[in-house]
This record gives structure tokens, sequence and C-alpha cells, in this order.
């Protein structure tokens, strides 16, 4: 298993294509996807911010629905913002000052991908006094990177992780797994006795052949292939994704991971 998983990570991903059905939906729709459509005179009279006429609606929904004739919106307890009666159901991001946060579904999916993440704190906590690598592991992620004031491992005990605490925990975890890939290959200069640890085992195990940053990317991903993800921008308008490569993740705030588009 350990071969197998190491391979498959220094294997390219594979790209994520769009479902057939939300294509066919597209398609019936004759909607562009992503690109920016203007608010049009059918919204002029919807403000952008949400008006609070509806517990739950974000900014934008309102002003969205009118666009696309849409008269069901989700409301406050639903996973879904509105409804479409051919594209089915949708979500809507605001993006017109910066990235946004998921839903509870999203925190849900970023909370297992974290386990790995928990895995590698505790071999460095368990090993940092007994091995060189896993106390070099501890210490970087005991420091804060960028403009950042928190440490690495508060930030994962916070579930706040800003950009470059995240790239660099990224950026451990590809150089832990290039260890692994040495050792392996018998082109290691030395040899690490936390590397035999179950810890290891269980964190390629959870990585399965990605890196924490492609699995986080997945995870916001997700967002646009179980529904149709709707940009809305203030002044651009809304845009429907559908190249899913140009969303990331690049951070994590209040628990929550953020979605980016660019």
């Amino acid at each position: 298993m350990f071969i197998l998983y190491l391979i498959k990570y220094k294997m390219s991903s594979e790209q994520i294509t769009y479902p057939t059905e939300i294509m066919k939906q597209l398609q019936d729709c004759e909607i562009k996807s992503d690109k920016y459509h203007k608010w049009s005179d059918k919204s002029e009279g919807i403000p952008f911010e949400n008006s609070q006429t509806v517990t739950g609606v974000g900014n934008g929904e309102e002003k969205l629905a009118k666009e696309l004739d849409i008269s069901t919106l989700g409301g406050q307890n639903s996973t879904v913002d509105l409804i479409h009666p051919d594209m089915g159901n949708i979500s809507v991001k605001d993006m017109t000052n910066d990235n946004c946060t998921l839903g509870t579904d999203g925190c849900n999916n970023m909370r297992k991908i974290l386990r790995t993440v928990n895995l590698f704190v505790s071999w460095t906590e368990k090993y940092k006094s007994k091995c060189e690598l896993a106390d070099k592991y501890y210490n970087e992620i005991n420091k804060s990177y960028g403009s950042s004031k928190t440490t690495i491992i508060n930030g994962i005990d916070r579930l706040e992780l800003c950009k470059s605490n995240l790239q660099k925990l990224n950026e451990l975890l590809n150089e832990l797994l290039n260890e692994l890939y040495k050792k392996l290959l018998n082109k290691s200069e030395k040899k690490y006795v936390s590397l035999e640890s179950e810890y290891i085992e269980d964190i390629i195990d959870n990585l399965g052949g990605k890196s924490l940053q492609e699995l986080l990317d997945d995870c916001v991903r997700k967002e646009a292939i179980t529904m149709n993800l709707i940009i809305v921008h203030k002044t651009k308008g809304w845009l429907l994704v559908k190249d899913l490569s140009r969303i990331s993740c690049p951070r994590i705030t209040r628990g929550a991971p953020r979605i980016d588009y660019s």
C-alpha cells in the first residue's frame, strides 16, 4: 500500500470533469459559463445586499433569482440557495470583495481532510525527541509565516489557517512524502526511525496520493459538482462556474474552507 500511494502521489492528478446532467442543463438553458453576465433591467429594482425580507438569504440571491425567473429561495436551513426549474439546485456565492466560506457540508468535508493534519502534528510531538526529522517539522509548525501572528499549530487547533500558513503546511507534508519516496528507492542519506511509525502509514492512506492543497481544492470544488455554483458580484453581475480548475481553497477561516475563483 505504501508504494502504491507514493507512486500515485508522484503522478499528476486527474482532471475533474463536470457532471453530464449539469452540462445538459446548461445547454438547455443556454447560459454561457465562466463569464460574467451583467445585471439586466429584470433585476433593476432588486438591491444586491440582503434585504432581510427572507431569513438566511445572502447577498445577490434575490437579484439573481429575478434574473433567472426563479421563485423558490432556499432559506436559512437549506444548503441550497436557489432552485431553478431546469438547472436544479444552485449555490450562490458573493465574491464582490473577497473569496467566501462554504456552508455545513463543506465544513464537514474539510474536517475529515484535517484529520490527516492532526496525525502529522501527533507524529511530530511523539517523535521530536527521538528523531531529528520529526523535530525539524515540529519546529516548523510552531512558527508563523507571511504576515500571520498565529503559528501553524495554533491555527490548526483553531481551524484558522491563513494563506501563507496553509501553503507552508502543504509544503511540509509534501516534503515528508518525498522523504518516504526516497526511503523506498534507497536514495535517502539518513535513516529516520519515525518514518516507520503507524502515524506515517495513516497519513499516506488519508492523503490517497494527493497533496493537502489538492484535497482542499477538491473539497471546495464539490460545491460546483453537487450543485450549480453561481458567483455574484455587486457590479460585475453573475457567473456560472463550469471550469473547476479555476476554483481553489486559499485558506481556512472560522472553521470553514474558503472558496476562490480565479
